[in-house]
């Protein structure tokens, strides 16, 4: 048989119960509507990548975001929770644009990348990717050119591997597009910025890198412009 208790009743038991279990309680609400309100808001401003995709590294991979969700001058961050480290994809990028190219470095590799966006502006949501996604191994690199053909960045270090200077040469960089020429270790450290500008016409480049003072080790030319991504792989010997 089942007991209802009448109101006055219920307010003694009530006033019986420990004051230590009714805080408990308390407490509890409130974490509770603290998080349901958490997840109403924890819409992620980025749309892709989502979190859960396999990228390949040294592929072109779209950047997007929630042009309503956000205002202001952009920063795109990348997380590497495998080693523990950020790298800036893209900086100074007008949330009107609502995305960016990002040409995914060679040298990634991993289970636990995701994107963070910050702002000068105002932010409504989640500034990070929803999960981690993963970067797989490189495939061949090609890109479109104006024509229409399909032509590769083509990277070459002479000599490989080396002790003291090396010459670090790249054909054909487009015309008009923002391009960086770098050296990074096998972690992504920039080690070098050899070129970082906009070629007015067609552009070949032949720079000197002196690893006279670098540790043994194994580095990477990187070549970026917002089309493509290109790595050699270095090999420096004392």
């Amino acid at each position: 048989m089942t007991t209802v208790l009448s109101q006055p009743q219920e307010i003694l038991r009530l006033r019986k119960t420990p004051l230590s279990l009714r805080l408990a309680s308390l407490r509890m609400t409130v974490l509770v509507l603290l998080f349901v309100a958490a997840n109403v808001h924890a819409q992620s401003v980025i749309v892709s990548p989502a979190g859960g995709e396999e990228i390949a590294a040294g592929s072109v991979r779209a950047v997007s975001w929630n042009k309503e969700l956000v205002t202001g001058m952009l920063t795109l961050s990348l997380w590497d929770g495998e080693h523990g480290k950020w790298s800036t994809i893209w900086a100074n990028v007008p949330s009107e644009e609502g995305s960016v190219k990002w040409s995914v470095p060679e040298y990634l590799e991993g289970k636990k990348f995701r994107i963070k966006l910050s702002t000068t502006g105002t932010m409504t949501g989640s500034a990070l990717t929803r999960t981690f996604f993963t970067i797989s191994p490189p495939k061949p690199t090609s890109f479109v050119a104006r024509q229409g053909m399909i032509k590769p960045i083509l990277c070459t270090v002479h000599p490989n591997p080396i002790s003291g200077m090396a010459k670090i040469c790249v054909e054909e960089l487009p015309e008009g597009i923002p391009a960086a020429v770098e050296v990074v270790d096998a972690r992504g450290e920039t080690i070098a910025k050899l070129y970082d500008a906009i070629p007015e016409g067609d552009l070949g480049l032949c720079m000197t890198f002196d690893c006279r003072n670098l540790p043994s080790g194994t580095y990477f030319a990187h070549v970026m412009n917002e089309q493509v991504g290109r790595a050699v792989k270095i090999s420096v010997q004392h």
